[in-house]
């Protein structure tokens, strides 16, 4: 019994000698930790997709700090540094030859197909948001003139290496791309469905309006036998959720939101008649509406 009390004694003991030397590294391992979960939670993925997620974090902050010099920077010096190479600078350059931006950064005058070079050469030079812009680009394209001259391979490349790299923008143009070869085949491609509604709903969980507003409009009409990754349902009937997804796009300023979102209201079919929130969403319209876009205001009936 004695022997059996020593026993316990010395090893009670070496336990607590290893502790006292090893708390230290105890703390800092339960702070670690801590901090992993913490950061899973915050962005929303596994341990296995962590890394990748604030490698994007970084890229972007670090992109941000360069567009923003960028947009400040006189017309021929940012020319001249993206016809130097700098697949940033073309990008940026790009952008700024577009209507996208607030007129004091925009380099007159607007000229999409200058802008669509220059994003091409920020594409070749590997740089993913480029690829997405521009295979967006070519996408709008084809859907008002199918005999664009696009080339369809180059877009569908672009579109799947930036959604592959988790760009929301490039999911939902990829998303979109699925979609359209899906339903193109008899009988539809259900595997290839379901690929693309899961990037739209990916890109509108990243923000993406465009894909908010598709989202939108699917909940209302309901699509069934699609699951997500973990084998729950999507994008099963739900009037509320696609209303939410329909005002989170127009809170982007997303004009056809903001219509459909009128039209709701005024209708009985999805929501009940709210004859004020219908007037607010169609002023809202009014003033984001594109420049190239008329809207009738209709007096009110007596």
């Amino acid at each position: 019994m004695n022997s059996f009390r020593q026993f316990v004694r010395a090893v009670a003991h070496q336990g607590l000698r290893w502790f006292v030397r090893l708390r230290m590294t105890i703390a800092v391992g339960f702070v670690v930790l801590f901090m992993v979960y913490e950061a899973c939670r915050y962005y929303r993925t596994g341990l296995g997709g962590l890394p990748h997620a604030i490698r994007q974090d970084a890229a972007d902050g670090w992109d941000d700090l360069q567009g923003l010099s960028n947009l400040q920077r006189d017309p021929k010096e940012l020319k001249a540094k993206a016809d130097g190479g700098h697949a940033f600078a073309q990008f940026v350059y790009a952008l700024r030859r577009t209507d996208r931006l607030p007129t004091e950064y925009r380099i007159a005058p607007v000229d999409l197909q200058v802008a669509k070079a220059y994003f091409q050469k920020a594409a070749e030079g590997d740089l993913v948001r480029a690829k997405a812009v521009l295979a967006s680009f070519w996408l709008r394209d084809l859907a008002a003139n199918p005999q664009a001259p696009v080339d369809r391979a180059l877009l569908e490349r672009y579109a799947q290496e930036a959604a592959d790299q988790q760009d929301p923008l490039g999911r939902r143009v990829w998303g979109d791309i699925l979609l359209e070869r899906a339903r193109s085949t008899q009988p539809a491609n259900r595997e290839l469905e379901q690929k693309g509604y899961r990037l739209l709903l990916s890109a509108a969980g990243r923000g993406t309006r465009t894909a908010l507003r598709k989202v939108g409009e699917l909940y209302l009409e309901g699509r069934h036998g699609f699951t997500d990754d973990a084998g729950a349902p999507i994008l099963v009937q739900n009037f509320a959720r696609g209303i939410a997804s329909f005002e989170q796009a127009a809170l982007s300023r997303d004009f056809e939101s903001c219509c459909r979102l009128a039209e709701i209201y005024e209708g009985n079919q999805y929501a009940p008649v709210d004859a004020s929130k219908a007037y607010a969403w169609s002023l809202v319209a009014m003033q984001v509406a594109p420049r190239n876009v008329e809207l009738s205001q209709q007096p009110d009936a007596a």
